[in-house]
């Protein structure tokens, strides 16, 4: 016949978080200009690029330290927009 457990000392072990289960807080911007980018609901947007464009846009954003290549994109758009501007004038 099976033990009976004793039900205070099973509660008041806690079992470990395994290290994949654990929530990393996220990392604070402070490059490039990212801190004008406002986090407001965000749309979809889908592009077809070459593979090689793809690639380089993906390293690009890592190596500037970007949260994500949306991020390093809309980023790249905002200085495009500010250059045209200034080109038209």
């Amino acid at each position: 016949m099976a033990k009976a457990l004793e039900l205070a000392d099973t509660l008041t072990v806690v079992p470990s978080v395994p290290k994949a289960a654990q929530v990393t807080p996220p990392r604070p911007a402070g490059k490039q200009g990212r801190e004008a980018i406002k986090h407001e609901p965000r749309e979809p947007l889908q592009v077809r690029w070459p593979g090689e464009d793809v690639k380089a846009a993906k390293l690009a954003a890592i190596q500037l330290d970007f949260p994500t290549v949306s991020d390093f994109m809309l980023a790249c758009f905002h200085a495009y927009m500010k250059t045209a501007k200034k080109d038209g004038e």
